[in-house]
């Protein structure tokens, strides 16, 4: 892949840090996203092109970063819409002499005001506090990219009693939902893939080196036997594996006579590149169709029916009960991870596995074409 000028890694702005030189054009507040100066002539990066600088600007971070996220042009195509999106990658630091390096870097620096927080370790101890049950209270929790808080997401309006206790409240943010998170494999067969009593969606196509093997959740492989699909439930394969360490992961032989495709709804998956927060996805489930959104948080725990269920990622899309197990995909093709389930007002908050988490809980490859 070809990374635009614009976010090539520049020497000359590491020399500038090296020298000590702090006097850059900085941003001292979080600004809104139209405020921010430096889009470049062209329009901005690609999704692709800001996914390739995640790397380089989190390594010159180091431990001074304080979120990255994209921020598409809604100028030229609305939030979560397919297509060559472009804008900018927005990189959070808590230290003013970082920002010519972010700069040459190509990312457009966020300067923090005030004393840092750390969202990042209230978020270690709310899932310690909540690892042997999460409590019907509670919907979800994550770090918010973008104003670097602990989202904590409660069903109606609970007491939270003692849970919070000793967190900086200047670093939480509660919000409210009406409906609880739901796991969406469907009770019924006929679309997609189907052992019998759950009717699933098929994530990507991998490989163990030896046979290939079609992922999906692990709710829907845990328990199962073997899997049909089409109207004339043909045998897909048996014998399936689930992922026995805590992710949502599991995968099916693929039985002779099926040719496995590295394709996602259609779209050649080409790799694996994690898209950052903000970036568009789309989710393809057998009863949602295509279904697309950007992507909201990253590493964010859930509450299923009681159980936590950590380290998944939240896109703002809507999924239905039989998506479970479907891919989620960039524009170019990079995969994301399988679909778990869903919560919000009307299931317009989709959780998915990262595709890496995944595939080495099962040890296996992705296939790509």
């Amino acid at each position: 892949m070809r990374i635009p000028r614009s976010a090539r890694p520049r020497r000359v702005a590491l020399a500038l840090l090296a020298a000590g030189l702090a006097t850059a054009a900085a941003v001292t507040a979080v600004p809104a996203v139209a405020d921010v100066p430096g889009l470049p002539d062209d329009g901005g990066l690609t999704e692709e092109a800001a996914t390739a600088l995640v790397p380089a600007v989190r390594d010159a971070a180091g431990t001074a970063l304080a979120g990255i996220w994209f921020a598409p042009d809604t100028s030229e195509s609305p939030s979560g819409s397919s297509g060559d999106a472009r804008g900018r990658l927005m990189v959070g630091t808590w230290e003013p002499v970082l920002a010519p390096v972010l700069s040459g870097l190509g990312a457009t620096p966020v300067v923090r005001e005030g004393p840092r927080r750390d969202p990042e370790g209230a978020l270690r101890l709310l899932t310690e506090r909540t690892a042997d049950g999460m409590p019907p209270s509670i919907a979800d929790f994550g770090v918010d990219e973008v104003d670097q808080t602990l989202v904590v997401t409660v069903v109606g309006h609970p007491l939270l009693g003692t849970l919070l206790d000793g967190l900086d409240p200047s670093v939480l943010r509660i919000r409210s939902t009406p409906t609880a998170p739901r796991l969406q494999a469907a009770i019924g067969g006929g679309d997609t893939i189907t052992d019998g009593t759950k009717r699933c969606t098929v994530g990507f196509t991998a490989t163990d080196g030896r046979a290939d093997w079609l992922v999906t959740a692990g709710h829907c492989t845990r328990g199962s036997a073997d899997w049909v699909s089409g109207p004339e439930s043909v045998d897909v394969g048996g014998g399936a594996r689930t992922a026995d360490n805590g992710p949502d992961a599991g995968a099916i032989p693929v039985a002779g006579g099926w040719t496995a495709v590295p394709t996602a709804g259609g779209v050649p998956v080409r790799g694996s590149r994690v898209a950052p927060v903000g970036a568009p996805v789309c989710l393809f489930g057998s009863t949602s169709g295509r279904s697309c959104g950007p992507i909201a948080r990253q590493n964010v725990v859930v509450n299923f029916g009681g159980q936590q269920q950590s380290g998944l990622s939240a896109a703002n899309l809507c999924a239905r009960e039989g998506d479970s197990g479907g891919p989620y995909v960039t524009d170019d093709g990079q995969a994301q991870g399988v679909h778990t389930g869903a919560g919000g007002p009307d299931g317009c908050t989709a959780y998915f596995t990262p595709v890496g988490t995944a595939m080495g809980s099962l040890g296996l490859t992705l296939r790509t074409g």
